[in-house]
């Protein structure tokens, strides 16, 4: 039978799962990643911006250009005089009115140029370590912008002007040569009428130019092209960092963080936590109770209760898998703790409302705590049949919760099983039609298991949570595959609670018993056992000499002598149970 994890299909129930399990770690991370984020925008190089406006007009003209599809047309292209802001020639004047020692480049990369849509306005920014800093940039850069506007006009319309001068220099040298030409021309000569049209004409031109260079000259008074409409101020707060941006950034890196190292946790746990986690092994799960905020009693659960009904259906299951016949069922755990003993006591109780013939054999030597969660006396038992001290019928008892029932309490001897014994009285027990519930230790924890698991029929492995993983559930099925026993499946539950005194009704709960199902001979361990009349030790007043047992034996091993009454309630519940 292959027990190898399977494959891992995780659906939205496992990651939910994970948020439930390890949302501290998620929160702590996400803690951590909020307080980096407060603790870098508190360190972190504050970086500042101031923004100056500069109106931009055509310095040719005088007059504004046209603003057509948000950018201006006709002599203003904004798009290019933001060029020119950006130009190194603009940063070395901004950087000499600054009186600053910065590299030009560097410079140049604090500045930034936008046009708003639908206007004639460059809004210069400039960042810098501090406020002043950079409204001083985005001024230097404004006033710079119009200084070089003003010098480049300037020197153009200087160039315009001078050109037209010589112009009229030329037309009025030609034109003073037409008037001797004419003054020396007879009057009705057709060369003079000539020569006075092209004398009008150069007047004209004359005008022209000196008219070209009144506005030249007008426009000279003011060349700047532009002015500044809004002066850069040193900002309140810094642009850079920003608080509503680093804050919540860390506050999600932290979380996202924070799930991938969950996810990750999660996945190296080899705890048990549902019955998801043993199907994933390949191993049955035959029953579940609620894992979550709820921890069964230790005690033989009411019939009619959830837990009680849960067992019965485990009842139903195994006789209708197992079929009719007797059958051996060894039901133990995969770490120390109190669930096999109380599923074993369980089952076993359940079994017994359905099947006529139902034993509960105490095989966990040291650990058994079914005794006291049944309400019997553990005196004598398993050890002593299996030593042939006391023949099986003297060692039945049936508890009240569970009448039917017949319960070998683990015994007064300190040794180890013999196989051949074991073997013997399982096959006294189980007779043609009876079933026998064997509780045994954890199955790596004691080699008593391995002798009790040879003889079963199958076995029921019990896993606690969430003390359990899957490595120790794994383990078990293993060991218990190579003696030959066939797991039928898990029994899954929460470590039960101790209940105290509640444990302690045993006065008047049980009675000793015959167990009828052969002769005395064939129901104890051995060959040379102790003949008896059907009848328990004590009811015959026989004392335990006769078997085997001395009364400093019976004291040592915490028994009562021959003859004595039963526990009361109040001793009862000053009784601990066995640790594990």
């Amino acid at each position: 039978m292959n027990h190898a994890p399977g494959h891992d299909d995780l659906q939205l129930a496992d990651y939910v799962g994970v948020l439930r399990r390890r949302w501290w770690l998620i929160v702590v991370v996400a803690v951590i990643g909020t307080l980096g984020a407060a603790g870098y925008f508190k360190v972190a190089h504050k970086v500042y911006t101031a923004t100056a406006s500069v109106y931009v007009t055509a310095p040719s003209s005088g007059t504004a250009g046209q603003v057509a599809n948000s950018r201006t047309t006709s002599t203003v292209n904004l798009d290019t005089e933001a060029q020119v802001v950006q130009s190194a020639t603009v940063a070395q004047a901004a950087d000499k009115l600054m009186h600053s020692t910065d590299n030009v480049q560097r410079l140049l990369h604090r500045v930034s140029v936008t046009v708003p849509a639908n206007s004639q306005v460059l809004s210069i920014s400039c960042e810098a370590s501090s406020a002043d800093g950079a409204a001083s940039c985005a001024q230097a850069f404004a006033q710079a912008y119009l200084n070089y506007s003003s010098n480049s006009t300037t020197a153009s319309l200087k160039s315009q002007i001078t050109t037209l001068q010589s112009n009229i220099a030329a037309l009025e040298s030609g034109s003073g040569k037409l008037k001797v030409e004419i003054a020396n021309l007879p009057s009705n000569s057709p060369q003079r009428a000539s020569d006075n049209i092209q004398l009008s004409s150069d007047h004209s031109q004359l005008d022209s130019l000196n008219g070209q260079i009144a506005t030249l000259t007008a426009n000279l008074a003011d060349p700047a092209g532009g002015s500044i409409i809004s002066d850069a101020t040193a900002p309140l707060t810094a642009t850079s960092p920003k608080a509503l941006l680093i804050i919540p950034s860390g506050v999600l890196g932290g979380l996202l963080i924070g799930l991938v190292l969950a996810y990750l946790v999660d996945r190296r746990d080899r705890r048990i936590r549902g019955p998801r986690d043993i199907t994933r092994l390949n191993v049955p799960v035959l029953m579940s109770l609620p894992l979550r905020k709820f921890r069964p009693e230790l005690a033989i659960a009411e019939h009619r209760s959830p837990t009680g009904r849960s067992f019965s259906e485990l009842a139903h299951m195994l006789t209708g898998s197992l079929g009719a016949g007797s059958h051996v069922i060894l039901v133990t755990g995969s770490v120390p703790g109190y669930g096999a003993s109380m599923v074993a006591a369980n089952l076993a109780a359940a079994l017994s409302r359905y099947q006529p013939d139902v034993t509960l054999v105490c095989g966990d030597l040291e650990g058994s705590v079914i005794p006291q969660l049944a309400g019997v006396r553990s005196g004598w038992g398993l050890t002593d049949v299996l030593a042939g001290d006391v023949p099986a019928e003297a060692v039945g008892r049936h508890p009240a919760a569970a009448p039917r029932l017949t319960v070998i309490t683990p015994g007064t001897q300190a040794e180890d099983l013999r196989q051949d014994a074991v073997q013997h009285l399982l096959h006294g027990l189980r007779g043609e039609d009876g079933w026998v519930i064997i509780e045994a230790a954890p199955v790596t924890s004691d080699p008593d298991v391995y002798t009790l698991a040879v003889t079963a029929d199958a076995a029921i492995l019990v896993a606690e949570t969430p003390r359990t993983n899957s490595d120790q559930v794994l383990d078990s099925v293993e060991h218990l595959d190579k003696m030959g026993t066939t797991v039928l499946g898990t029994v899954l539950l929460p470590s039960p609670r101790l209940t105290g005194p509640r444990l302690a009704p045993i006065v008047g709960a049980e009675s000793t018993v015959q167990v009828e199902r052969g002769s005395a001979a064939a129901l104890t361990a051995g060959d040379t056992g102790p003949e008896t009349n059907g009848t328990s030790p004590e009811a015959n007043g026989t004392s335990p000499e006769t078997y085997g047992t001395s009364p400093e034996a019976r004291a040592d091993a915490g028994q009562p002598e021959a003859g004595a009454s039963d526990w009361s309630a109040g001793d009862e519940a000053s009784r601990s149970l066995p640790g594990r």
